[in-house]
């Protein structure tokens, strides 16, 4: 009888154990990204009464006779599905849609993996979550260790954008904002003593092969030249005398080191642009109503570097208003001034480049965007970084809605959403625990009648002994 006390207790244990994890289930039915647990149950070992015997040609074979021990937990194992949406309408706020966890990093420099998205900024404008560990970015595409750079996102910078030096050398296709295409300008022109007249503009033409055939700014500029000095060559018109009329104007279009077009024009000349047919030819190069008195000032920069650099000029320093989170985990960090920056994936080199978009629409990318080491000291800083592991149920849970790699999590791959089986990040809201409610119940309730039912053995099996005592009386 002592042997069916000891294999009840067993019962009871385990049932114990499997209400506890009903319990922890069910407690954080509201913690953001929490993964519900199931207890797994096994045998014990089983006392063998007899081995059994196998069958001879003159008698049958007998099967092993035993009787069970008990029960033990065999596992704990955890349901890694994906929780629902649960729309907060912080920008900030942002959930994994698939695999991946995010990382992050304590005070002691431990990274640990996290799905739960609730970020915010701190005083330096690092992001952190709830508890103050930092959010890492990521270094690049895929790595084997985690950055150890947490994602910083400038409070006030001094942008300051400058012209390219070497405008006149950068091909067309590498201009910030630039876009040329086939037309016809329409332009007044003066020598000093004849001015074409205001219903004959003079037309320049401006062909495709001329556009396809400049490789550099300084070939398109000389195109460009050639063809306002050509119309002007050939056009003629009558005065009011019926006399035919040229005009000795000349025009030099030159790029210059500070990023701009300027038109030059002979002494005592001008031009005026009045019209044109070309998409985004005049804004975009300088030809925009360019004036007789100071024909320089309305050339439009073609090339852009912007220097950010929140000591360089305070009276000119603008302040973080937003930011949002992008799919890819990328940061777009939107200023007071309407100037944006983010960073970029470059599939050529396989690095993240910055990228700053002034309030005007100019895109400005990595080589060209200068960069003080005080506000972002690497392009990893404005994209999250997330985590794989081969082995999801090997992680090690923690406080804090924290998950730390375990002996046997096996290889963790550091890469960003979208990338090397992760998924993408969806925003204005967390995960939501995966847990089930009415299953966890359903499983509180077997937890219960299994102690009930072992209760009731245990109480027999201590009443027969109790009787099998009181025989020798």
């Amino acid at each position: 009888m002592s042997q069916a006390l000891f294999t009840s207790m067993t019962g009871l244990n385990v049932a114990q154990q499997a209400i506890n994890v009903v319990s922890n289930n069910v407690a954080n039915i509201n913690t953001t990204a929490f993964k519900s647990a199931d207890a797994r149950f096994a045998t014990l070992f089983s006392n063998t009464l007899t081995a059994g015997n196998a069958p001879t040609a003159t008698s049958g074979g007998t099967n092993p006779k035993q009787i069970g021990l008990g029960v033990k937990l065999e596992a704990i194992t955890r349901n890694f599905n994906t929780g629902s949406f649960l729309s907060t309408d912080v920008s900030g706020d942002s959930m994994i849609s698939g695999r991946g966890y995010y990382t992050v990093m304590d005070a002691s420099g431990n990274v640990f993996l996290t799905r739960d998205g609730a970020f915010t900024l701190d005083a330096n404008g690092d992001m952190i979550t709830a508890t103050g560990n930092k959010v890492l970015g990521a270094a690049n595409i895929a790595s084997e260790e985690a950055s150890q750079t947490p994602v910083h996102i400038p409070q006030s910078i001094t942008p300051t954008v400058s012209g390219a030096s070497d405008l006149a050398t950068k091909e067309l296709g590498d201009l910030n904002n630039a876009k040329f295409t086939s037309g016809t300008i329409s332009f007044l022109a003066s020598d000093g003593s004849h001015t074409s007249p205001d219903g004959q503009p003079i037309e320049a033409t401006i062909t495709e092969d001329m556009v396809s055939s400049s490789k550099t700014v300084q070939s398109f500029c000389d195109n460009v030249k050639s063809a306002i000095n050509d119309a002007i060559s050939a056009y003629t018109y009558e005065d009011d005398d019926g006399n035919t009329q040229t005009i000795s104007a000349s025009v030099d279009v030159t790029p210059n080191t500070d990023g701009t077009i300027t038109i030059s024009l002979s002494t005592g000349s001008s031009v005026r642009f009045t019209n044109q047919s070309t998409s985004n030819f005049t804004t975009v190069c300088g030809f925009d109503k360019i004036t007789t008195a100071e024909p320089d000032e309305n050339s439009k920069v073609l090339s852009y570097v912007v220097s950010v650099d929140p000591e360089a000029s305070p009276t000119n320093r603008t302040s973080l208003s937003s930011y949002s989170i992008g799919g890819d985990g990328s940061i777009e960090a939107s200023y007071d001034n309407g100037d944006k920056m983010t960073v970029v994936y470059n599939d050529v080199n396989g690095n993240f480049e910055f990228q700053y978009v002034t309030a005007s629409g100019v895109n400005i990318i990595d080589d060209d965007v200068t960069v003080n080491q005080n506000v972002l000291s690497s392009s990893s800083q404005l994209v999250m970084q997330l985590a794989t592991v081969t082995n999801e149920a090997g992680l090690v849970s923690r406080a804090d809605n924290l998950w730390s790699v375990g002996p046997d999590t096996g290889n963790v791959t550091y890469t960003i959403a979208g990338q090397m089986g992760t998924g993408t990040l969806q925003t204005g809201g967390l995960e939501g625990s995966n847990v089930d409610l009415a299953r966890e119940l359903s499983n509180m309730i077997i937890a219960q009648r299994a102690i009930n039912a072992n209760s009731r053995v245990f109480g027999t099996a201590s009443s027969v002994m109790e009787t099998l005592s009181q025989l020798g009386r």
